[in-house]
């Protein structure tokens, strides 16, 4: 899973703010739950709310919200565009996503309110995404959707974006009116990221679709998360929040190599090796005076010790195997990318792209990552023992090359 978090070693470690991937909220005091426009209490709503027909906007929407309190993914999908197909994807990957959480113990649940009628076919809705837990806190989320009328069905379509595209058109930007120009810095990073990292590392990119948020509120609601400021997963667009132009070229080497790995391994690798690679890449793919992407593994080094420093410890291969986006000290980070370092350092970048390529030999599963970890975290170890040997012995190569400098 790739989400983007604030992780607080990195400041040291990166001297910016890594976004990450998979707890996706956010660290720290959670938010203060914000109450939806207009939003009412069941008592106020069952003595206001007025019988609506069916093939109006507003028994449609109550379908939708049903859907959910419902788990009914068939339902749920029957009021998405099919004719927009990442759209599409990324609704059903949605659906799932919420069942998935309530069975972790979150509450959940939606409204769409605010519905504005353009035309006879057209129109816009608020959609609001209530979560909370006992330990991850509460938020309400709120994104404004279009809908429009199929068949006498009124069903959701995308955020009201605009886009723009790269040269060869295997690249698009989505984003709000009035975002051009992160658009634009946005789509000439990620562009130059691309043929770089296509040509250093043999990637032949599927086509990518980068959507920019105004704000963490409507990309949280977009997942459903309680909140985060971007997500990338396989078969869906790079979200991201129109916050991130400033640092915007390391936060896309990150995130771009979550693309490439996916592409090179099936979506196989698990999440040490996913956000290790990812961090690694990040601190050493960079623009040179001229304005070049080129790579520089000497930056790498220089992060690695600087992270030894801070905490004196290295967690092993059966370690990192155990952790998942919940762990509090973020070792698919840290330590993921202290793997990643050693293991190219120590035995070239050759071997470890042998390694990635070794998962290619397992099947795809169509599932968010956080849904298939286990079965990852098998395929990758024996990746790793079929390139570098037992488990055990590269992990107490990795301390000690950090610890006792050997």
């Amino acid at each position: 899973m790739k989400r983007f978090l604030h992780l607080g070693w990195v400041l040291l470690l990166l001297c910016t703010i890594l976004a990450g991937c998979n707890n996706e909220q956010a660290k720290g005091t959670p938010k203060k739950e914000k109450a939806p426009p207009a939003a009412q209490t069941p008592k106020e709503k069952k003595s206001s709310e007025p019988t609506v027909e069916k093939g109006t906007p507003e028994w449609d929407m109550q379908q939708i919200v049903k859907s959910v309190n419902d788990n009914d993914q068939a339902l749920f999908m029957s009021y998405q565009n099919k004719e927009n197909a990442v759209f599409y994807k990324e609704q059903q990957r949605w659906i799932e996503e919420a069942v998935f959480k309530k069975k972790q113990g979150y509450e959940l649940s939606v409204q769409l309110y605010n519905f504005n009628k353009v035309d006879e076919t057209n129109g816009t809705v608020s959609f609001s995404v209530r979560m909370s837990h006992p330990q991850q806190g509460e938020n309400t989320n709120i994104v404004i959707y279009q809908m429009m009328k199929v068949n006498d069905k009124w069903i959701l379509n995308d955020v009201p974006f605009e886009k723009i595209s790269s040269d060869s058109g295997n690249l698009t930007v989505h984003f709000m009116k009035g975002h051009e120009t992160e658009a634009q810095q946005t789509l000439k990073d990620a562009s130059d990221i691309v043929t770089f990292y296509s040509k250093k590392f043999n990637w032949k990119p599927k086509p990518i679709s980068i959507k920019i948020y105004p704000s963490s509120d409507e990309a949280s609601a977009t997942v459903p998360w309680i909140g985060l400021s971007g997500w990338n997963e396989i078969g869906e667009s790079l979200k991201i929040t129109s916050d991130r132009s400033e640092n915007i070229f390391r936060f896309l080497a990150h995130e771009l190599t979550h693309k490439m790995v996916g592409d090179l391994t099936n979506d196989n690798a698990t999440v040490y090796i996913q956000e290790g690679f990812a961090t690694y890449l990040q601190n050493t793919v960079v623009r040179d005076k001229s304005g070049n992407v080129t790579y520089d593994p000497k930056l790498a080094a220089e992060n690695a010790a600087k992270a030894i420093e801070v905490k004196k410890s290295v967690k092993s291969i059966e370690e990192l195997g155990k952790i998942d986006y919940t762990d509090p000290d973020l070792s698919m980070y840290r330590d993921g990318f202290l793997l990643s370092h050693f293991l190219i350092e120590t035995k070239g970048l050759p071997a470890f792209m042998e390694m990635l390529h070794y998962l290619t030999k397992f099947e795809y599963i169509d599932k968010r990552s956080e849904h298939k970890m286990d079965i990852c975290q098998v395929r990758t170890l024996e990746a790793i023992e079929n390139v570098y040997g037992p488990a055990d012995k590269v992990s107490a190569d990795n301390k000690n090359y950090y610890l006792n400098g050997q």
